[in-house]
């Protein structure tokens, strides 16, 4: 899950159960920012990499 701005709570929360009710972990990273929202476009690849890196190819 990527956000723009600060996580909130809800969103936080789900992923943590997610996480522990199916064993498969989820990266989630916020405060990209607005600029990212712009910058993306349908089809491209998002990769989150080590240290939550956040490329958009």
């Amino acid at each position: 899950m990527l956000f723009s701005k600060p996580i909130d709570s809800l969103a936080a929360s789900g992923a943590i159960l997610g996480d522990v009710w199916t064993d498969a972990s989820m990266p989630v990273v916020d405060m990209l920012g607005d600029e990212f929202l712009d910058y993306v476009q349908t089809g491209m690849t998002i990769t989150v990499g080590e240290g939550g890196l956040v490329t958009a190819e």
